[in-house]
């Protein structure tokens, strides 16, 4: 009978590597996927046994193999989260008027994309007296508009082609309060 010894470096990474690739139940996917006994790997997983070289370029197959696939799809998903991404249009300015602002933004195909943000969002913020603090104000926090345009139209919160942004949508976005400044 070996005496146990606890686990060493390369049990730990082997159980690292385990887990990512197959979750919790990893021990017996992991020796399917390497071709070894699931005894060879409780035997590597507890340190009783060191991990051949063999297994170890094996396993580096196997995840290259994952990550390589895994990649793939990455970069597909982000091909279509890139032709869904609103941009603004270049040489466009945002226009007032009573109820609050307007402004454009395109998908990647060129759709144009009416935005409105509501007057609350900036009575509560700038004050409307000077529109050029209000355009200083959309320009200062573009962004933050912007990110919650695309919020509403990947939620499909759209009427027509119009976005319409209130208080309840910048919640949390940090924008501050610059009146009395």
């Amino acid at each position: 009978m070996t005496q146990q010894i606890p686990p060493n470096a390369d049990a730990m990474l082997l159980r690292q590597v385990g887990e990512v690739l197959f979750g919790s139940s990893w021990q017996t996917q992991l020796a399917n996927a390497i071709s070894v006994s699931d005894r060879s790997m409780r035997r590597w997983v507890s340190g009783e046994d060191a991990i051949p070289p063999g297994v170890w370029r094996d396993i580096h197959y196997h995840a290259r193999s994952r990550h390589l696939t895994i990649k793939y799809f990455d970069d597909e998903i982000a091909r279509i989260l890139e032709e869904n991404q609103l941009k603004p249009i270049p040489n466009t300015r945002p226009m007032p008027d009573s109820w609050g602002l307007h402004f454009a933004l395109a998908t990647a195909s060129g759709r144009p994309v009416r935005c409105f943000i509501r007057r609350e969002v900036l009575d509560d913020r700038v004050s409307y007296r000077r529109m050029k603090d209000v355009f200083d104000y959309f320009e200062t926090y573009a962004d933050v508009f912007y990110r919650v345009a695309q919020r509403k139209f990947d939620a499909h919160e759209i009427d027509g082609n119009l976005i319409s942004i209130n208080n309840d949508d910048i919640e949390g976005e940090g924008l501050p309060d610059i009146r009395n400044r």
